[in-house]
């Protein structure tokens, strides 16, 4: 009996100095970057984890990547929003479709538009025939005028009151003198649709409103010009273009008077 335990013990050392230089020289050490003295199932185990970690490294690549893209996007979405914006802003200027509906009577003042101006060494006479067949009572004969001894500034005050006083067919005859000379052009285009929208001519007006934006599309005025290019847009049946104006005055000058009566 004490010969088996004698031999138990000394196989159980042989077994512990066995282990002991395993461990000693990293043999069946999976964490080793060079294991040796693997058995099959930690070969196996080793191949698997090497497998893992290389999927890890793949993920980690992949998650930067998937950041980069993100910024890229938001970027590209940021421009995006500038671009439809800047494509809104560019329809509102650019509308000018006029319906085919359109009665006779803006044809004939569009026709006065163009009248020449005669021009002498000291004046020019300018003269306005306009017929108005939409309820709009018919004019005295317009006299004629000579401004060139006058000051255009001078010229436009007088304009400016004569519209004030509802002396449409007066006013309208210095401004077109004006707009001949390029004096303000963006104003007097301004006020000549204003003249046109009052005698409900809207077509004529809708043309000398854009006329009037092509050239400056900041000025004070502005919140009128869209409302009332607007309001003679729908006058022609045209109201898809007419609520882009609208939407325009809404999200530009919120706080204006005309603005404030859409909602």
């Amino acid at each position: 009996m004490k010969k088996i335990l004698l031999i138990t013990a000394l196989f159980g050392a042989v077994q512990a100095i066995s282990a002991e230089e395993v461990s000693v020289f990293g043999a069946g050490d999976l964490t080793s970057s060079n294991a040796y003295g693997l058995t099959e199932n930690e070969q196996v185990l080793l191949e698997n984890r090497k497998k893992v970690n290389t999927l890890q490294r793949e993920i980690e690549v992949q998650k930067q990547d998937i950041i980069g893209l993100r910024s890229v996007v938001e970027g590209l979405n940021s421009q995006i929003s500038k671009l439809e914006a800047r494509i809104a802003d560019l329809e509102i200027k650019t509308t000018g479709r006029v319906n085919k509906q359109a009665n006779n009577t803006a044809n004939t003042q569009k026709k006065n538009e163009k009248l020449a101006v005669i021009n002498n060494k000291k004046t020019t006479k300018l003269t306005n025939t306009s017929k108005k067949t939409e309820k709009v009572t018919k004019n005295k004969p317009e006299k004629i005028i000579a401004f060139d001894d006058m000051k255009k500034e001078d010229i436009f005050i007088s304009a400016q009151e004569l519209f004030d006083n509802k002396k449409y067919t007066e006013a309208k005859i210095r401004y077109d003198y004006l707009n001949s000379k390029d004096y303000k052009k963006a104003e007097v285009n301004f006020m000549l649709g204003e003249i046109l929208y009052n005698q409900k001519l809207y077509s004529g007006a809708i043309e000398k409103y854009r006329n009037s934006i092509q050239i400056k599309d900041n000025a004070e005025y502005m919140p009128t010009l869209l409302y009332h290019s607007g309001l003679s847009l729908e006058k022609i049946g045209d109201t898809t273009s007419a609520n882009k104006f609208f939407t325009v005055l809404k999200s530009q000058y919120p706080n204006s008077e005309q603005a404030k009566s859409l909602k």
